[in-house]
């Protein structure tokens, strides 16, 4: 009985041993991050991101690769009559050839490759910036839904207070059902709503885990400030500082110099490897002579060179397709120019919006709201208005009070596109002449 007791006694001790080891590591999974935080996890362990880097690796074998000089090329032969004549005649030769590449093919396709890997780091880096950009976005749209659930959190707070109020005035005589049901109504309004912003924060969480290359089960909060903040100085971020710090702009002009590098190979690629060897032969030979046969036995060393004659392939359709494909990306550097142009200016023109509207706001309409919402309610508590007036006005702050929170969403979105058009973002790529190592 007392083994039974003791062994009990293990079983239960274990199991709680569990669960409060498993409610602490719910409790710890919970990460507090902030925005430059989350966007700092993201450029380490996005995992698209990590998959997209392997691709400097692969060109950087390319590179050793388009530098190996070829191969040489043993060469036999031997030939003997034993299934004809069979008088003992036979011959063999044996030779090693060199292709030598004279016309600078193995530079051009180094040059080539050295240009790819520019492209592989400047489309890594466009990457980053568009990572930036989605965990910035998530990130501030979630800290706006958060704002909304406090919102109407505050909404249900002042809606059970009311039930309360408007209970205790039914015993009493002075409030009526009519006014129950309709802040009754308000109030399961207010929880309906923030039932859904609860599901679209979930939505998010699992969206910005999956950009910061966490788990579905990762759980984070999100820190930061939710306030206005006028801009500061906007000169910086300009059409011209986008051109020169773009990475997808980068990445067509590295175009136009792979074209090119390209154009460059196909015309070393019009002569082909001169071929050169050296042999060595020996053939015996049997000679009849009216005595009988005498064998013969001579040797030879020679050498061999072979040049191809570029009389009809002369790359032309290679030399035709670099070219075009050169005035091609030209076109594509200019049409993108014209994107980023009109990007910049509708960020810029979305901050300054935005930034003026929100001016409008804290020049005291959200504090005039409020108080109006109290008046109202001390003027309920006098009898002197009805209940509908004090449910108009609570509506009324709490669709300014979103409308500003939506604004300020919309402001920091605006505010992070700018700083992504112009190439104003934190990145793990550096452009050096390291990069093509």
């Amino acid at each position: 009985m007392r083994t039974l007791f003791a062994t009990l006694i293990v079983v239960v001790t274990g199991l709680l041993t569990g669960f409060f080891a498993s409610v602490s590591d719910a409790e710890e999974s919970i990460k507090s991050l902030t925005i430059d935080q989350a966007v700092d996890i993201a450029l380490m362990e996005n995992r698209d991101l990590r998959a997209a880097r392997i691709q400097v690796e692969e060109a950087r074998g390319r590179l050793v690769q388009a530098g190996v000089f070829p191969n040489p090329a043993l060469e036999s032969d031997f030939i003997f009559d034993s299934l004809f004549a069979n008088e003992g005649e036979r011959a063999f030769s044996a030779g090693i050839s060199q292709p030598l590449p004279l016309s600078g093919r193995i530079g051009a396709q180094k040059r080539v490759v050295r240009v790819d890997i520019k492209r592989t780091f400047a489309d890594l880096a466009d990457l980053e910036r568009g990572l930036v950009r989605d965990v910035r976005r998530v990130f501030t749209e979630l800290l706006a839904i958060n704002e909304q659930i406090k919102l109407q959190d505050t909404l249900i707070s002042l809606n059970n207070e009311l039930v309360g109020a408007i209970k205790a005035g039914i015993k009493e005589g002075l409030a009526s059902e009519k006014d129950l049901n309709a802040v009754s109504i308000a109030l399961q309004q207010a929880r309906q709503e923030k039932e859904v912003l609860i599901a679209q924060r979930k939505s998010k969480i699992l969206e910005l885990n999956k950009l910061l290359g966490k788990p579905s089960t990762f759980s984070l909060l999100p820190q930061g400030s939710f306030e206005y903040e006028a801009p500061k100085d906007l000169t910086g971020y300009s059409v011209e500082t986008a051109f020169a710090q773009r990475p997808d702009l980068r990445f067509e002009e590295l175009n136009i110099e792979l074209a090119r590098a390209d154009l460059g190979l196909a015309r070393a690629l019009r002569f082909e490897d001169i071929i050169a060897g050296i042999f060595y032969e020996r053939d015996r030979g049997v000679l009849d002579i009216p005595e009988g046969e005498i064998p013969n036995t001579d040797q030879f060393l020679g050498f061999r060179l072979t040049i191809p004659l570029p009389f009809f392939d002369r790359k032309q359709g290679l030399i035709a397709e670099a070219r075009a494909r050169e005035r091609r990306a030209e076109e594509s550097v200019e049409a993108l120019k014209l994107e980023i142009g009109q990007e910049v200016n509708d960020a810029l023109n979305r901050v300054t919006t935005l930034s003026a509207l929100l001016e409008t706001y804290q020049s005291g309409i959200l504090k005039t709201a409020e108080d109006n919402v109290k008046l109202v309610e001390g003027g309920y508590k006098q009898g002197l208005v009805g209940i509908a007036e004090v449910i108009q006005s609570r509506q009324q702050f709490a669709t300014l009070t979103s409308s500003y929170i939506n604004t300020v969403r919309d402001y920091q979105i605006a505010l992070n596109d700018l700083q992504i058009a112009t190439g104003n973002y934190p990145s793990t790529i550096t452009f050096n002449a390291n990069n093509t190592k």
